[in-house]
């Protein structure tokens, strides 16, 4: 009978779980303008850089950070080609000014959720574009998120990987 009464409550959850759908886990919101410099995605993908260069602790961290104007500098404290947003970058830095980027990507506070780009990208090896979409192709920032999670989206990927699909695995 205990058994009985757990699949129950089970099967209540998943109903509760999924009339819920609504609520965004991760809202997609319009940048408020533009973004600090026109990053050119795929010229960088193309030259072999990986994600985590600039979007550090997405391997080691529940997080993952934007570039700041010391990543860029890294590569950009002197002029490497004619385009006009690499010069953006330098003066950035010479004003002593951070690069105040508009995130795309945010968890909903309504939704009550836990998100981890580490357990998701280096132990559930999930690939960015899962996630950001065709980010790597884009040779200007996106004005929104190109991808929409909700929690469709979130409990299809959880049974196609056939992982946890429990309220508690995301929402504590």
């Amino acid at each position: 009978m205990q058994s009985g009464v757990m699949c129950s409550m089970r099967m209540i959850g998943l109903l509760l779980f999924a009339s819920v759908a609504s609520v965004l886990l991760v809202t997609s919101r319009p940048a408020s303008g533009e973004q600090p410099i026109a990053f050119n995605h795929k010229a960088h993908v193309s030259k072999g850089l990986d994600c985590a260069i600039c979007h550090r602790y997405v391997r080691e961290q529940a997080f993952a950070t934007l570039p700041t104007i010391e990543t860029c500098l890294m590569c950009h404290s002197a002029k490497m080609s004619d385009n006009p947003e690499e010069a953006k970058i330098r003066e950035f830095a010479k004003r002593g000014e951070p690069l105040r980027w508009q995130r795309l990507y945010a968890l909903s506070p309504d939704a009550a959720a836990y998100f981890s780009h580490r357990r998701h990208v280096t132990l559930g090896n999930i690939p960015c574009a899962t996630c950001h979409g065709p980010m790597a192709e884009r040779t200007t920032p996106p004005p929104r998120a190109l991808v929409r999670f909700d929690m469709d989206f979130c409990i299809s990927c959880h049974q196609e990987k056939k992982v946890s699909t429990a309220c508690v695995a995301c929402h504590r």
